[in-house]
């Protein structure tokens, strides 16, 4: 028997003291919150429901998760996902992504779904399963894109890069027709922000959207009074060149967005890598030597950033290669030591 000094009849806590916990719950992690409401019914009344909010709300965005590859012979519309700074796996049952190509997850958590028959764009919350309806993506298409015959529609509009250009917009990065466009739930059409640049990885930091080009991070502004635009957030330390297959990685690392600099310096020579904070007050680029005790996972379209205290063959300072499959080659070696600049075959 438990003395009665000791027990605590936790359901029925008042709301004053369940909804502090709920909100210190939710300020940690949302994932936590969603299970904490589901615990008991007096648990949620004194908690608010992530699903009387709109699927924008940053209080409820899964910005510490990101989805894992899909198993083979798994079930069809279970995914996995991962908290980047634990190291907690979670699989969660998604039928909503039935009958949609799946894009993402943005830096906020969401994921991006194209529907196959619509081409409508859907942002779904895959932790409180919040969803909102964006415009069709074909509104984007100009008459040139529309004549690339060998292109199916559903290829021109692949998304690379989404997430908040604002509190209520959501900015997306279309590759193949070299588009950045933005939206709100409910719009009718996609606003072209910018069309014909060659844009290289684009993502949502701290509410507002970047992309790198090949001679700036640049950011969409968007205002009530003017039309949404793209503007220098920092230029470049040096001239990017496709043709010498340079790339660039926009991350958020621990906080902080930061540039990855892939360089290559002759055809047999290995790639040399350089880290960039983007100092957005001073429009500038500051070098920095390594990533603040973090590791960087990049690939030719997503970055991502973990704690490796919680991941321990993960080693700090570090760049791992083929976050996608699709850079590594005969020219790299991954991982990459930052701090003495070793690399690992």
């Amino acid at each position: 028997m438990i003395p009665c000094a000791s027990w605590r009849d936790w359901a029925n806590l008042s709301d004053g003291p369940a909804g502090l916990i709920a909100e210190r719950i939710l300020a940690d992690d949302v994932a936590d919150y969603v299970s904490f409401r589901a615990s008991c019914r007096p648990w949620r009344l004194c908690s608010t429901d992530p699903r009387e909010h709109g699927v924008l709300d940053r209080r409820f965005h899964p910005c510490q998760w990101t989805m894992l590859r899909t198993k083979e012979g798994g079930p069809r519309y279970r995914r996995g996902f991962m908290n980047v700074t634990t190291g907690c796996c979670r699989y969660v049952d998604l039928p909503e992504l039935r009958g949609h190509d799946v894009f993402g997850p943005t830096t906020e958590g969401l994921l991006v779904l194209l529907d196959r028959a619509t081409f409508v764009v859907r942002l779904l919350n895959p932790i409180t399963r919040q969803a909102a309806d964006l415009p069709p993506a074909t509104t984007v298409l100009s008459q040139s894109d529309l004549e690339l015959t060998w292109l199916r529609k559903e290829d021109l509009l692949q998304v690379s890069g989404a997430g908040l250009a604002d509190a209520s917009t959501i900015a997306a990065h279309f590759p193949e027709i070299d588009t950045v466009a933005v939206a709100k739930p409910g719009d009718a059409q996609w606003t072209v922000v910018d069309r014909g640049e060659c844009f290289l990885p684009a993502m949502s930091f701290a509410g507002r959207f970047y992309c790198a080009t090949t001679r700036a991070v640049m950011v969409v502004e968007t205002g009530a009074d003017q039309p949404p635009r793209l503007a220098i957030a920092a230029e470049l330390t040096r001239p990017f060149a496709r043709i010498m297959w340079d790339t660039v990685h926009l991350v958020d690392n621990g906080g902080e967005l930061t540039l990855v600099d892939r360089e290559c310096k002759g055809s047999r020579s290995p790639r040399r890598y350089k880290v960039y904070r983007v100092d957005l007050a001073a429009r500038e680029m500051v070098p920095v030597r390594g990533l603040g005790g973090r590791a960087v996972f990049i690939g030719s379209e997503l970055a991502l950033s973990v704690s490796p205290p919680a991941f321990p063959s993960i080693s700090a300072d570090t760049i791992y290669l083929g976050f996608d499959d699709l850079l590594t080659s005969f020219m790299d070696d991954s991982p990459i030591h930052l701090m003495d600049g070793t690399s690992e075959p």
